[in-house]
């Protein structure tokens, strides 16, 4: 049976060759997509963070991310100690969110394990992990339409709206809204069936022009609103955060 919602993720782990393994909490497509609203902000003379660098020096995202300086390194959380480790007999030193545990290693393991968790439900062990990189999404990854799998919401796959909002500001920049709407095809199609012709009083034919205008009307206020969504999108990125 294919799931319906959306399946929480953890930390997944990045390694790059001569790099300390590290982990991202949010889809590396989110990355991308801050990337090249940042390069268009910055092309605008928009401020972006220092910290990302002249991004009119990297042909692509993938040079950008892979940069030692950039890109991931922007992104990842902070090494963890290991959450779960033996402790010397001796050493009995615990630090404030840490405590001390007596296992009999002679148990069950089935009933060890019981035993264990509801331990941690005991001393409020958090569900969600809390972010530490030095540059964080706005919002939860389940909140932020960068296109989906179906491993995601199992048949309901998102589109891209971020590329999306990217697409319809570019050609914002070079026409009319009513232009841009025809250029996405968001007018297409429509037209035939709004301007399908109908019998007058008088056995003439005529035009549903009201309607479609109406149609029209819609569809530049859906450009207007992408346009503004990016104009937002390039503020947040201009104080750290994305979208």
């Amino acid at each position: 049976m294919a799931r319906s919602g959306w399946l929480k993720r953890k930390l997944m782990t990045v390694r790059f060759k001569g790099r300390e393994p590290r982990a991202l909490l949010w889809k590396k497509k989110v990355y991308e997509e801050w990337f090249y609203y940042a390069r268009m902000a910055q092309e605008r003379k928009r401020k972006i963070p220092r910290a990302f660098g002249n991004l009119k020096k990297f042909d692509n995202f993938e040079d950008w991310w892979r940069d030692e300086r950039f890109g991931f390194e922007l992104f990842c959380e902070k090494p963890m100690r290991e959450l779960v480790k033996e402790v010397d007999k001796k050493d009995r030193r615990l630090e404030a969110d840490e405590v001390l545990v007596r296992v009999n290693l002679k148990g069950d393991l089935d009933v060890i394990e019981r035993d264990f968790k509801k331990l941690l439900r005991v001393k409020d062990t958090g569900d969600d992990y809390t972010s530490n990189a030095r540059f964080q999404p706005s919002r939860p990854m389940k909140h932020i339409a960068v296109g989906v799998t179906e491993s995601d919401f199992g048949d309901y796959k998102r589109e891209n709206k971020l590329g999306l909002y990217r697409a319809t500001y570019l050609l914002a920049e070079k026409m009319p809204y009513k232009d841009v709407a025809r250029e996405l095809g968001w007018l297409e199609g429509d037209k035939d069936y709004y301007f399908t012709r109908h019998l007058n009083q008088d056995g003439t034919t005529g035009l549903l022009q009201f309607e479609y205008q109406k149609l029209v009307d819609n569809r530049v206020k859906k450009v207007k609103r992408h346009v503004e969504q990016v104009e937002a999108t390039f503020k947040n990125i201009e104080v750290g955060t994305f979208p």
